[in-house]
This record gives C-alpha cells, sequence and structure tokens, in this order.
C-alpha cells in the first residue's frame, strides 16, 4: 500500500514518503496536490500551503535555485566523520515503554566529529509521579520535577538542538522509542533522523567484551562513570565512547558518515540486512492490539509475536537497532499477517497458544525459554526465610510473589535483601538457644541470628513484615538509607564501602522494580477482567493468580455461566496447587495486570464468590448505565 494514498498517515508522513521516493525534491504544486486533489492548480496557493507546512520543520529543506522541496536527509549524510554532526542523547523515565512511561530528563551532547561542542539539559514535569525505584536509581526526586516544564514546551526546544544531526545512543532502540513516541504526538510526525546505537557498535569494534553496560563499556576505555543514571552523565559517557568508535572507524577505512551508517545497518556477517517488507505496508498495518504472523517467500510460517499497537511494534524491526538473530529472521520475512484482539491480554494469550501450537522455528531461536521462580515467605514459620522457589504450593501461610525470570540474578538480589535486614537464609526449622554458636553469616551481622536467641520472635517479625512490604512495592526507607550510607562511605574516602553499597544498592533497586510491578502476592489475584467495549467484550476469570475462564460476553447465558464458575471454583482455586501448564498464562496475565494503562479493561476483584458485592463493583466500574452483571453488561 502507498503510504503516500494512506488515510491513516498523518500529512508529514505523506510527505516524507514521497519525498523519499523523489531524492531530487518536488516543487508544491506536486505536494499540495498530493494532500488536496486540485489545489495544486494554483502554484502561489500551493507554495503558501507547503511553506507554512514545512518551513518550520528541520526535516525539509527548500532550494531556492530550483524551487524544489527535499528531504535534509538525503544529502546530508555524504560527508567526513571529522565533519559529521552527532547528537548523543540519554533519557531518564518513569518506565520501560513509551505511553505508560514518560521522559522525566533529557540529557544530550552535540558533536562535530569526535569534538563535544554544545550540550542539551533538562529535567521534565511527568503527568504522574515517579515511582519510588526511579527516584532511587536515578536520584531525581517529584519534588525536583514539579517546577520543571512538561515536554510539549521541552521538545520543540531540543528539536532545535538535535536539528539534522545523527541521533547517537547507548540502545538505542530504547531512546528511540521514546522520542519518537512524543514526536509523533506533539509534532504530528516521527524521528526523520538517521540512527546509530554504541551498543550495537560496540558488538562490532569490541566483541572481545562479553558485557557491554555503558558503565562497563566507560570502565574498558578508562572513562570516568561520574553522574551514572543522569541525563547529562550517561549522555557525556555515551558521546566519548561514539568518539572512540568513530577513531576506530576511520582506522578500519571508513571514513564517511553514510559508509559507517551502512556498517551499522549490517548483519555481523558482514553483509548488510535484507528488507522485503515495504514501510507503505508497515504503515498499512492497524494501531491496535493483537498478534503478527510473519512468512517467508513461500508463505512458511517463521515467527509470531504480540503487540499493544501492531504498527509500532512491528514498525521497530525496520527502523531500530536490532540484534543478529532479529536480523536474521528480517531478511527471510516477506509477508507479515496480523490477527487483531479486543486488548493486549488477549493478544499474549493468543501468541501464546499459536506459538505451542504452530511452533515457529524463529520463536525458539529468538525466545530462550527461561523457567518462572518465585519469591516465598512461609509465615507460618516463626522465623521465615526469603528464598527462591520454582512451584507454588497451596499449604496455608505461605505467599508466593512472580513469576520472575532468571535464576541467578532473583538469588543474588533475594540474598542481598536478606542480609541488609538481618534475615536468616539457614533451611529448617529453629530452637532458639542461648549457647548456640551461630553460623558464620551471624557472626559477622549478616544475620540477625534468632538460632541463638538474638533476637525475639516479635522483632524478627518486624524485619519480615519490612521485606514483604519491600516485595509489595513498597520499600519504605530502604533505598534512600542505602543511597546514603553509599554517599557517607564515598565521602569519607572509603571507596570499597561505598562500592559494596553501590552494588547493594543496584541489586534491590532492580528487584524493588521487578517486584513493584507486581502489585502484590500473584497468589492473591481473584478477579474479573472485562476487555473489549460495548457489543464486543469478554470475562477473563481469574482465580488464585490463575487464569481459569474466558467467556466472550455476547448473551445473558454467558453472563449466567461466568457467576456459575466462580461461585462453583473459587474456594477451589484458594487450595489448588499450580501446575506447569497453568505457568505460562499465569505470567501473561500478571504482566499484563503489571502494564496494563488506566482506560485498558475492567477489573472487578473478587473477596469470594459474592455476587452481590460483585455486582456492585461491577456497577461502580461500568457506570451508571450498566447493570448489575457481566451479561447484562454485553447487552447494553
Amino acid at each position: 500500500m502507498d503510504i503516500a494514498r494512506d488515510p491513516r498517515a498523518t500529512t508529514k508522513e505523506k510527505l516524507c514518503a514521497f519525498l523519499e521516493s523523489r531524492p531530487a525534491g518536488a516543487d508544491a504544486r506536486e505536494l499540495v496536490g498530493l494532500l488536496l486533489a486540485g489545489a495544486g492548480s494554483d502554484p502561489e496557493l500551493a507554495a503558501r500551503i507547503i511553506n507554512a507546512l514545512l518551513a518550520s520543520d528541520p526535516n525539509f529543506v527548500f532550494d531556492t535555485a530550483t524551487s524544489l522541496w527535499s528531504l535534509r536527509s538525503c544529502a546530508a549524510l555524504r560527508v567526513p566523520l571529522s565533519e559529521a554532526s552527532f547528537c548523543v542523547v540519554d533519557l531518564e523515565t518513569t518506565g520501560g515503554r513509551a505511553g505508560p512511561g514518560t521522559i522525566i530528563e533529557i540529557g544530550a551532547y552535540r558533536m562535530v566529529g569526535r569534538r563535544m561542542v554544545e550540550s542539551f539539559e533538562t529535567l521534565v514535569r511527568p503527568q504522574g509521579p515517579i515511582p519510588r525505584f526511579i527516584c532511587g536509581l536515578t536520584s531525581i526526586s517529584n519534588e525536583m520535577v514539579a517546577a520543571a516544564p512538561p515536554i510539549e514546551k521541552v521538545l520543540p526546544a531540543f528539536r532545535d538542538f538535535l536539528g539534522p544531526s545523527v541521533l547517537v545512543a547507548h540502545n538505542a532502540a530504547f531512546d528511540f522509542s521514546f522520542l519518537n513516541f512524543e514526536f509523533r504526538r506533539i509534532f504530528g510526525i516521527g524521528l526523520r533522523n538517521p540512527t546509530l546505537c554504541t551498543l550495537r557498535m560496540a558488538r562490532r569494534f569490541v566483541p572481545s567484551l562479553k558485557r557491554r553496560r555503558l558503565d562497563l563499556l566507560a570502565e574498558h576505555f578508562g572513562l570516568s562513570t561520574a553522574g551514572r543514571h543522569r541525563g547529562l552523565g550517561d549522555a557525556r559517557m555515551a558521546a566519548e565512547i561514539l568518539s572512540i568508535f568513530l577513531e576506530i572507524a576511520e582506522n578500519m577505512g571508513i571514513g564517511r558518515l553514510d559508509r559507517l551508517l551502512d556498517l551499522h545497518g549490517r548483519g555481523p556477517s558482514g553483509r548488510r540486512i535484507e528488507r522485503h517488507v515495504s514501510p507503505e505496508d508497515v504503515a498499512a498495518l492497524p494501531l491496535a492490539p493483537g498478534v503478527y504472523l510473519m512468512r517467508n517467500a513461500r508463505g512458511d510460517l517463521l515467527y509470531v509475536g504480540k503487540a499493544r499497537r501492531l504498527r509500532e511494534r512491528v514498525g521497530s524491526y525496520f527502523t531500530a537497532a536490532v540484534n543478529a538473530k532479529t536480523a536474521e529472521l528480517i531478511s527471510h520475512v516477506y509477508t507479515i499477517e496480523t490477527r487483531v484482539t479486543r486488548s493486549a491480554l488477549e493478544a499474549g494469550l493468543l501468541e501464546s497458544e499459536l506459538i505451542r501450537e504452530l511452533k515457529p522455528p524463529y520463536n525458539r531461536m529468538l525466545k530462550s525459554v527461561a523457567p518462572a521462580h518465585f519469591i516465598k515467605l512461609d509465615l507460618s514459620d516463626e522465623f521465615p526465610r526469603v528464598v527462591v522457589a520454582a512451584r507454588i504450593g497451596a499449604r496455608p501461610g505461605v505467599r508466593y510473589l512472580g513469576p520472575f525470570i532468571g535464576r541467578r540474578s532473583l538469588d543474588h538480589s533475594t540474598r542481598t535483601l536478606s542480609r541488609i535486614l538481618g534475615l536468616r537464609t539457614c533451611s529448617g526449622k529453629l530452637a532458639p538457644d542461648p549457647d548456640f554458636s551461630p553460623c558464620l553469616y551471624g557472626q559477622i551481622g549478616h544475620c540477625c541470628a534468632p538460632c541463638n536467641a538474638g533476637i525475639s520472635a516479635d522483632a524478627y517479625g518486624v524485619r519480615v513484615r519490612r521485606a514483604l512490604a519491600f516485595l509489595q512495592g513498597r520499600p519504605g526507607r530502604l533505598l534512600g538509607d542505602l543511597a546514603a550510607a553509599r554517599d557517607k562511605a564515598a565521602s569519607a574516602l572509603r571507596y570499597e564501602e561505598a562500592a559494596r553499597l553501590r552494588r547493594d544498592l543496584e541489586s534491590l533497586v532492580t528487584l524493588s522494580h521487578r517486584a513493584s510491578r507486581l502489585s502484590q502476592v500473584i497468589t492473591e489475584n481473584n478477579l474479573v477482567i472485562v476487555t473489549g467495549r460495548d457489543d464486543d467484550c469478554a470475562a477473563h476469570v481469574v482465580l488464585s493468580g490463575r487464569l481459569a475462564l474466558t467467556r466472550k460476553l455476547d448473551s445473558p447465558a454467558a453472563g449466567a455461566e461466568v457467576r456459575a464458575f466462580v461461585i462453583q471454583h473459587f474456594e477451589r482455586y484458594q487450595a489448588k496447587p499450580v501446575t506447569r501448564e497453568e505457568l505460562e498464562p499465569m505470567q501473561i496475565v500478571a504482566r499484563w495486570l503489571r502494564e496494563r494503562t488506566p482506560d485498558e479493561g475492567r477489573l472487578i476483584y473478587l473477596s469470594g464468590p459474592d455476587l452481590e458485592t460483585w455486582a456492585i463493583e461491577m456497577r461502580a466500574e461500568q457506570g451508571a448505565a450498566a447493570t448489575a452483571s457481566p451479561a447484562e453488561s454485553a447487552q447494553n
């Protein structure tokens, strides 16, 4: 499909697509004729319309000698690296995904060749509060951003600073996604700048390094890591790393910007990544949740994926930096089929079902199916431990949080939490005895030694409640106290202690981030999720964290079936152990609950099979026009 004729594309996207096919440029009459049938017959009117639309946009240039408009990017790339303009940017955000997450700080350096010539730094006032773990990680507080300008005020200034420069970032796909989201929302057109990713460049220029995190790369090259996790500090590190990579590129004989961009776009074998799906086909995809199926030239299924917004997710394969395996997949994709769903939750469930049924080869290659793990606290024990468990049981008093992926990092984080709170790590029941000699952890202060009556059960319980609150997204003063202790040790020149406290803080910030997104003990999730709108909606019954029933609400009988199911099965699910088959849907539901936007689905929490309470809650959720049951809601 021709994007220039696509009614879903923005005006500037249509003009960009047209000018990309006309590198030499086009006059105002052609451009206006593309947008407004018949308007191009008056050259003076056409010139005024296009000038008003494009004159202030740095993506377009007008040649007074030829009276032609063209894209600035078409002519700006054939320059020596020493003269090329780069904008190295780092964003601090409130989350990992544009939309639910927002930008709270922009730091950037403009470079000409290997020289940093100008900086840009600003805090941004988000629409909502900054999560506590982000405050702990970045040291950016809600008070700091209260007087900062909103993104609508910041982005025009940043666009002027960026100009036609090559956009550079470490893990550029992340920063690009946030900037592109806001550019499209505010300006009506996404970023058109060429992009370089220093993480991707590191894979090519320093292949011997196994870990290529920004601070580890800086340490590898002997650069300062001061200002880590702040916009300008991270942007400075990325700019200095880019300077080194530009020198390496020149030593390899790559002395021109277009050639560096060409190398950046090649796969690991050195061949340029082949793309057989046109931008027009991607632009024609719906902006709706669903799944996408990628097929080769013969129509064989290669890969199945899910998306909240199909067009943007599929487009990311062709615009953002991709890894080697994804590049290999893209080179074989000729067609993309989509299936729209009511919500991202249904997209995730459908993706899981299709992968299990069709077994696409690249899903096995690109997604290593890591086992899920849970954090377990047995509150029936007088002196509970924080442990990692591979399975969920149904014993009373036991709390499970999760699911988490990555056993090693989870073990490390839970050990750190136990050490800081002084919780025991030894197994078995304790019989406290003052004459008992504690283990090494008790002797060096890493455990409060309940084994030798070093602490009462009540005092130990206070520590356990702090641990449980932390794991449920309420860290209290724990992270702030650790950060203060780290800064105090650094000020006193106790660098080894400061480094240890920094590692502890990073470990707990990561755990807090992962745990807070779960919001509650997973096995205590009892609710009905209603997805879709008006005459096309469905109820998903979640009991004890597990997806127990999905039913389309298309008749009064459907609502009655949902009610009867809850009455019959509520208590049974509370006592029923989780099976391995239930884990994947359980993870999909938990992930959707923590990532959902406020307008995505209606949640009716169940404290039991109490249909009167349920009816009241459903009426409150659906508004005055709704009735007291899912079935009646479906009829409205």
